[in-house]
This record gives structure tokens, C-alpha cells and sequence, in this order.
């Protein structure tokens, strides 16, 4: 590419996208904001800031309203009316300081105007540019401008004096008091595509108005931050700097978790979206990507003044983390009411969470001991979907669930010192019983582990130096059952890995007894007998099943097959010597 291409083509992108409103807006919130940092505290004409920003809306707003209506340029339109939300947002916030110095009903007159300003502005503008936008969502945008207004002027404490502790609360409230107002938009989301048709532009659902929604979202997020900045009663806002203008302190009450209220409902708008247009990818999206929500409740400041008021709301409410779980778990309960895929396994993840969060859980050092109940629910729940579902696989993760419960709570009760043995036992025979009634590609594999544990546990038993405080005879005993209990699956069940793990159990049960009886023998006789003793105990053993197997008494698969087609030769008649049979009479 040449030069004059590359040249040609930043030129068109900057033609076709005209990104000059958004960097005009941007310098013009900077000049605002610097102005702040540099004039003397004390000093500030705020009615001066306000009218510039005022002033630069009206501009934008009046611009917008003149490339739409005579130029129809839209792709340009579109980023001034999200700028002009912007706008409203500033203006909203150089206010803050005037409620500082200003009286009560200055203050009243002032929240009002700067209402009806944004609201004139905004019917202005879509009158102007002919944009329809319907009472379910006109209603929630006029909303969210009087908060903007409403919150500092509730917040001042020159307007309604409080104390520190509950202005504290109040600004905590505010993102609550937006959450709520989302919540206001549940009827048009549930009134889809149709409710948006012939809405005066070239945008269509969900671009148009989401994206609008999106940005209220952001300047949410901004007017929480700086009315916490503003009217924070832990500390002043401006520092003194040893040289140069003062500056903002950032250690302020806020933290990311104020936000959580408001993921919290915009998972629920996606999600009656998802279901509104029957969006199943879009559904399972939202599922999946939903667990994002516990980053706000990470700590992220360091400061005394947040560090403060965040141990002021885990002992009144609990910790950010603990409530951003129980949020979850009733969002992923509420979305299997709603038969969303993948919303069971939320809810299964978030209950197991509870095992290790608790209360006062901050982050990963005040993780608590892990508690059992969560673990016992999530088992019983996937025991019974398996079940339901048939799958020995969602059984085998439940059964591995309640027997990890299991193990927490056994230290509280008598059977501590067998927590190993006790656990153990319930996972091999709940594998055993599921590779049993179960019929699927992991139920066999179930049953050919339960088979080999068999023989494998029989020889630790009778092996093992830890296993001979227990008496001998009751060890045999236990191999004996083993032993039965694999004859009889493998008759009945007709399972040749359990005929294989009988012999195998059988051999080491024979084995057990003939070491134990072989000692005992060798304590009244001598070793060079009893050894002859065995040997031809053993002899004899040979011999009889060569001839059991003679007489056709023992299956044919359990010896090594003659050729097939082929039966056993019987006993040939007496040949003369000279190799002729002899002649019959």
C-alpha cells in the first residue's frame, strides 16, 4: 500500500465516522475539569461552568437537530445525541458545588431548572429530528434525568442537614435508587422488535434505544463516583499539593461494588431480552458471561476513608461478595423458572461457593472454613437430575458432592477416625449401584472400576500393616461378602469383569487362609511336614480339576478351548500289539 492509499483511506474513515463531535465534546468536559484543578478552591464561579456547558449542549443538541432534519445525516447524529447524555450529565454534576453555597430554596429553583433544561433539551431535539420514542422508554429517561438533579440536591448537606453516618448510607443508596428505575424498563423490553418498528430513524432493535439505555448505565456509574467525591463526609475533596494546583483526594467512600444493584438488573433486562426474541445462544450468553458480576465485589481500593465505610457495610449487610452470590443464585433460579439453558449449573456453582464464602468475605485471605450444607444441596440437586435425566455422570458429580459434605461434617461426629473408610464406601458402592441401573458409556466405566477395586482392596486389607488392628477373622469375612456379592452380579447381571474380580478375590481369599492356617500349623508340627502337606493338598487339588474338567463339570470358557468343532477325545479302546484294534468276537 502506498502512501497516498494509506492516506486516502484515514481520510475516508475519518469522513465516513466523523469521530471531530466526540473529541470536541471530550476537550470541552477537560477544559471544565481543569478549570476546577487550577482556579483557587473558594474561587470557582460554578455558574460559570455550568453555563459553558449549558451553552456548548444547547450548540451540540441544535446541531444534531440541523444535519437530521435537512441533511439526514444519521451516522453523525447518532454520536451527538449520546454525547448530549453526556452533556446532561455534566451539567447535573457542575451543580454539585452549588448546592454547597447556595440557600434551600436557591437550591429547590436550581435542581428544577436544570431538570426542565435537560428535559426541554431532550424533547427538543427528538421533535426536531423526528425521532418517535415510545412512553416505555420517554418515561424511564425523564427519570434518570430528575435523579441526576434529585441526588445532589437530597445529598447537600447545606440543603437537608444529617449526620455523617446517614449521608454515608444515602450516597451508598444512589445506584439502588437507578437500579430500580431500570427496572422500569422491563415493559418495553418485553415489548420486543414490534414496539420499536416506524421509530423515525434507520436503527432498529436493539441499537435503537439500548445504546442510549447503555450510556445512561455509564453516566450512572460517573454520578455515583462523583457525588461520593462531592458531598463524601469522610474527608475533603481537595488536597494541597506542596507545589502547583491542589488536587482530588480519591480516597473516597466509593467502591466498585456500589455498582453491583445495577449489573445486577441489567442481567435481568438481557436476559428478558434473550427471551422476548427466543434467542437461545443470546440466553446462554448471558448465563454464561453472568458471573462477571462478583469483579465488582473484588476489593479495589486501599484507602482509610473506603476501607471505612466497605467494613461499615460487610457489619450491617455482609460482604460484597457474600451478597453478590445470593444475587446470583436468585437470577440463575429465576432463569430456571424461565427454563434458560445452562441455569441450573449457575445456580449449582453459586451454592457451592457458600461452602467457602460467608459473612465477612472480602477476598481470598477471608475465605471461611469451608462449610458443608452447600455441598449436601448441590449433591442431592444433581442426584436427582441424573436420575431424572438418567446420566451417570451428573449422579457421580452429585454423589462426589454430598460425599465432600460428607467429609466436612464427620469430624463433628464419632465416626472421625473412619472419615477415609466412611467416605470411601459411599463412593465405591454408589459407583457400583449406578453402573448397575444405569445404562450409558460412563456407567460401564463405573462398573469396570467398582470390579477392579474388589480384588485391589481385598489385598490391602489382608496386606497392610495398618489394616491388622483389625481381627483376622473379621478381614476374611469382609473379603467372603466381596467375593459373594461379584459371583452373584456376575450371574445375575451376567458381568464378566465381576467373574474375572471373583476369581481374583477367591484366589486371595484362599491365599489369606492358607498363610493364616500354614502358621498355625507350623506351631505344632514341623515346617518340612506341613510344607509336604500342602503340596500334596495341592497336588490333589490339580488332579481333581483335570478331572472335573474331564467330566465336563466346569464351564468351557474357564479352561483354555479345544479347536473348534472338535469335542474331547474319549477313552480309546485297547489296541493289539500289533497296533490293530482287537477283533471283536
Amino acid at each position: 500500500m502506498t502512501a497516498s492509499t494509506s492516506h486516502r483511506s484515514v481520510l475516508s474513515y475519518l469522513y465516513n465516522h466523523n469521530p471531530f463531535y466526540v473529541i470536541s465534546a471530550v476537550l470541552m468536559l477537560f477544559a471544565v475539569r481543569s478549570a476546577y484543578g487550577t482556579i483557587e478552591i473558594g474561587t470557582i464561579n460554578c455558574w460559570i461552568m455550568m453555563g459553558v456547558l449549558a451553552g456548548y449542549t444547547l450548540l451540540l443538541a441544535g446541531i444534531g437537530v440541523l444535519i437530521v432534519r435537512w441533511g439526514k445525516v444519521w451516522e453523525d447524529a447518532r454520536s451527538i445525541l449520546l454525547l448530549l447524555l453526556l452533556l446532561f450529565l455534566g451539567v447535573s454534576v457542575s451543580m454539585d458545588d452549588l448546592f454547597s453555597r447556595i440557600t434551600p430554596d436557591q437550591g429547590m429553583t436550581l435542581m428544577i431548572a436544570g431538570f426542565l433544561f435537560s428535559v426541554i433539551v431532550s424533547e427538543a431535539v427528538l421533535w426536531g429530528t423526528g425521532i418517535r420514542l415510545g412512553l416505555r422508554y420517554r418515561v424511564p429517561y425523564h427519570l434518570f434525568l430528575a435523579l441526576f438533579y434529585v441526588a445532589p440536591w437530597w445529598c447537600s448537606p447545606e440543603m437537608h442537614p444529617r449526620s455523617s453516618a446517614s449521608l454515608e448510607w444515602m450516597l451508598f443508596l444512589f445506584p439502588v435508587a437507578a437500579s430500580l428505575l431500570f427496572l422500569c424498563l422491563l415493559p418495553a423490553v418485553r415489548g420486543g422488535v414490534a414496539y420499536v418498528k416506524r421509530n423515525g430513524t434507520p436503527w432498529g432493535w436493539p441499537w435503537f434505544p439500548w445504546i442510549a439505555f447503555g450510556v445512561i448505565a455509564a453516566c450512572v456509574s460517573l454520578r455515583s463516583f462523583a457525588l461520593c467525591l462531592t458531598f463524601g463526609p469522610a474527608g475533603p475533596m481537595w488536597i494541597k499539593s506542596v507545589s502547583g494546583p491542589p488536587l482530588i483526594s480519591f480516597d473516597t467512600l466509593w467502591g466498585f461494588y456500589f455498582l453491583i444493584p445495577l449489573g445486577f438488573v441489567l442481567l435481568l433486562l438481557l436476559l428478558e431480552g434473550g427471551l422476548v426474541t427466543k434467542n437461545k445462544v443470546f440466553q446462554a450468553g448471558v448465563i454464561r458471561f453472568s458471573p462477571l458480576l462478583l469483579l465488582l465485589a473484588m476489593p479495589a481500593g486501599t484507602g482509610p476513608v473506603h476501607n471505612g465505610f466497605l467494613f461499615k457495610v460487610t457489619d450491617v449487610m455482609g460482604s460484597p461478595i457474600w451478597i453478590t452470590l445470593w444475587l446470583l443464585l436468585g437470577f440463575y433460579l429465576w432463569a430456571m423458572v424461565r427454563r434458560v439453558p445452562g441455569a441450573v449449573w449457575g445456580a449449582l456453582g453459586a451454592c457451592a461457593l457458600f461452602s467457602i464464602v460467608g459473612t465477612e468475605t472480602l477476598g481470598s485471605r477471608t475465605l471461611i472454613e469451608p462449610t458443608p450444607w452447600p455441598l449436601l444441596v448441590d449433591g442431592i440437586v444433581l442426584l436427582g437430575l441424573g436420575i431424572h435425566k438418567r446420566s451417570s455422570g451428573i449422579c457421580t458429580a452429585g454423589i462426589l458432592a454430598a460425599t465432600l459434605g460428607i467429609w466436612i461434617v464427620v469430624p463433628e461426629t464419632i465416626l472421625f477416625q473412619y472419615r477415609f473408610t466412611t467416605c470411601f464406601h459411599m463412593l465405591w458402592i454408589s459407583a457400583l449401584v449406578l453402573g448397575l441401573t444405569l445404562n450409558d458409556d460412563f456407567s460401564r466405566v463405573l462398573l469396570c472400576i467398582s470390579a477392579l477395586l474388589v480384588p485391589l482392596v481385598s489385598i490391602i486389607l489382608i496386606v497392610n500393616e495398618r489394616a491388622a488392628e483389625i481381627p483376622l477373622i473379621w478381614r476374611l469375612a469382609y473379603v467372603s461378602v466381596w467375593a459373594i456379592a461379584c459371583l452373584l452380579i456376575a450371574r445375575f447381571w451376567s458381568q464378566r469383569w465381576f467373574l474375572y474380580s471373583f476369581a481374583g478375590t477367591l484366589s486371595i481369599l484362599f491365599y489369606a487362609c492358607a498363610t493364616f492356617g500354614f502358621r498355625l500349623a507350623t506351631q505344632s508340627l514341623s515346617r518340612e511336614a506341613v510344607t509336604a502337606f500342602v503340596w500334596s493338598a495341592g497336588a490333589l487339588l490339580i488332579a481333581f480339576l483335570i478331572s472335573a474338567h474331564k467330566a465336563r463339570w466346569l464351564p468351557e470358557y474357564a479352561w483354555l478351548s479345544t479347536r473348534k468343532g472338535t469335542q474331547p477325545e474319549e477313552d480309546s479302546p485297547p489296541h493289539s500289539l500289533e497296533g490293530s484294534p482287537v477283533d471283536e468276537e
